[in-house]
């Protein structure tokens, strides 16, 4: 059995994917802190990208992490 390596796409949109998300939610979590605390509402436009962004991720890991233990059970 062979085990074909990634390609450089591969492991940089890996790379990419693995900083920016992180990076991204804590930018959105510290405006949305901030405003809070300063008592301001946040910008809609910026609360329409920030919700559904978050959500996709995190749905996205949810679905990812049930698929991965439902076919580690099968086996």
């Amino acid at each position: 059995m062979t085990t074909q390596q990634p390609g450089f796409s591969q492991v940089f949109t890996d790379m990419f994917r693995g900083i920016a998300r992180p990076a991204v939610t804590i930018i959105f979590a510290v405006v949305l802190a901030d405003t809070a605390w300063s008592g301001q509402t946040p910008p809609e436009w910026f609360m329409a990208l920030a919700i559904p962004t978050i959500t996709w991720w995190f749905a996205e890991r949810t679905i990812t992490h049930y698929q991965e233990r439902k076919h580690q059970q099968e086996e």
